[in-house]
């Protein structure tokens, strides 16, 4: 799970007397996870930050700006910064092992709930349509690397990887980081094999 953040969490201290553009969008990335989208009114935000309005609006020119800012903010620090991370590895199979104990310890939640938030905002659905393709072209890179497989097979296994990484978190909602890597290692002895 997130860690909570020390700026807006009550119960761990008092808000911010400055609140930024960052804690504005790290406080709507907890509260699309731990809520779901319709923790992301207006009201909602202002409260739990214990600022107004104009607080908000003086970061965001309106709600799709502040979706917007979120998106990127979580694919840039999910998915770009998350796969550089990896890709430093330089021993085979050592990418592809980094990449499954990632993938079965983020924030499932919050994926779940962006997924929900993406059919009802466009912004958000070019978001997570984005994260598809990045993470998609990234199995693709390990298939064609680490196995030697032609663009057409990497890519066909790198979509059924895919699916079934946002199927997981669908049918097993609950399930810890451990299960998870289980799920990953047993499909991994299918498609990470010549």
């Amino acid at each position: 799970a997130r860690p909570r953040s020390r700026h807006w969490d009550r119960r761990v201290a008092k808000p911010k007397l400055r609140f930024a553009r960052e804690d504005w969008i790290e406080l709507g990335l907890a509260l699309l996870s731990r809520h779901g989208p319709e923790a992301l009114t207006l009201e909602r935000r202002t409260e739990r930050a214990g600022k107004t309005r104009g607080s908000f609006y003086h970061h965001f020119a309106d709600h799709q700006d502040f979706l917007a800012a979120l998106g990127a903010h979580w694919l840039a620090r999910e998915i770009d910064d998350k796969i550089a991370e990896i890709d430093k590895l330089t021993l085979a199979g050592k990418r592809r092992e980094a990449l499954a104990r990632h993938a079965a310890s983020i924030d499932h939640a919050f994926e779940r709930e962006l997924r929900r938030l993406a059919a009802a905002e466009r912004v958000v659905a070019d978001v997570v349509a984005k994260s598809d393709e990045k993470r998609i072209a990234y199995l693709v890179r390990l298939f064609r690397s680490e196995l030697g497989l032609e663009a057409a097979e990497a890519l066909a296994r790198a979509r059924v990887q895919h699916a079934f990484f946002v199927g997981a978190q669908m049918v097993f909602p609950e399930a810890d980081a451990r299960f998870r890597l289980n799920l990953q290692k047993t499909l991994g002895a299918t498609l990470w094999r010549n």
